[in-house]
């Protein structure tokens, strides 16, 4: 008897304190945002849960819904992107798509929305620079595609664009220098490069790349592989940062 009572009291009390795991977090030491699971969470500054969001993805039917998102690098803003897809009876045609970007704040509020913003081919729509000052965005209009940098209050600091096709596109960490791999049916891909600060831009045919491959750096140079391909300090584009915008 002793030890099935001692037997319930471990059931009880195992089914009344289920085990904590690490996604699901109540508390922190720091705040801010940060992505766990299947939802973007943001800690106050006592450490303590102030705000969630659920990302999730469902199909009914010809429908699908899905919420998607991320956090800036320093977890002070995040993202989230709710898309609305209507297909035809056999999926294989898109009939409509709705959707709504927001970047949120620090306390959770909303600092501006924009419907414009999608998916590229590949990576995220949204990219952040290291201190969240800098908001390079994915936007696609009609069969078009532009990429746009903001500020945090959605104020545009730069535009280029229309793009037939938009692969990807990266921000460096200082915020500065931007890119956008985009192309045309039956061509190889284009690297544009951008200088936000004086507005300069740079293309470079992927032919042009090794394996087509290209990144930009905090120092403004283009680099594919082990090769420098381009510099804007070396085209007199460098500015001070008084001049930036």
């Amino acid at each position: 008897m002793t030890g099935l009572l001692l037997a319930f009291a471990l059931a009880l009390s195992a089914s009344a304190a289920p085990p904590v795991l690490p996604d699901m977090a109540v508390s922190r030491s720091t705040p801010g945002w940060s992505k766990q699971g299947k939802s973007l969470v943001l800690y106050d500054a006592a450490g303590e849960l102030s705000f969630e969001i659920g990302l999730l993805r469902e199909d009914l039917g010809p429908v699908t819904r899905e919420v998607t998102g991320d956090v800036s690098p320093d977890g002070r803003a995040a993202w989230t992107l709710e898309r609305k897809l209507t297909w035809n009876n056999s999926r294989n045609k898109l009939l409509e798509s709705r959707r709504v970007l927001k970047i949120h704040g620090s306390t959770g509020q909303t600092l501006f929305s924009d419907n414009a913003v999608d998916l590229p081919e590949k990576g995220e729509p949204v990219v952040f620079s290291a201190d969240s000052k800098v908001i390079l965005l994915a936007c696609h209009f009609g069969e078009s595609w532009s990429v746009e940098a903001r500020d945090w209050a959605g104020g545009t600091t730069l535009k280029a664009g229309p793009f037939p096709r938009l692969v990807s596109i990266a921000l460096t960490p200082g915020g500065r220098y931007a890119v956008a791999r985009w192309g045309v049916p039956d061509k190889s891909d284009t690297h544009s490069f951008f200088d936000l600060w004086t507005k300069a831009r740079k293309d470079i045919e992927t032919s042009d790349l090794t394996l087509g491959l290209a990144r930009i750096g905090d120092d403004g140079v283009v680099r594919s592989g082990r090769r420098d391909v381009f510099s804007f300090r070396t085209e007199k584009s460098t500015a001070t940062e008084g001049e930036r915008k």
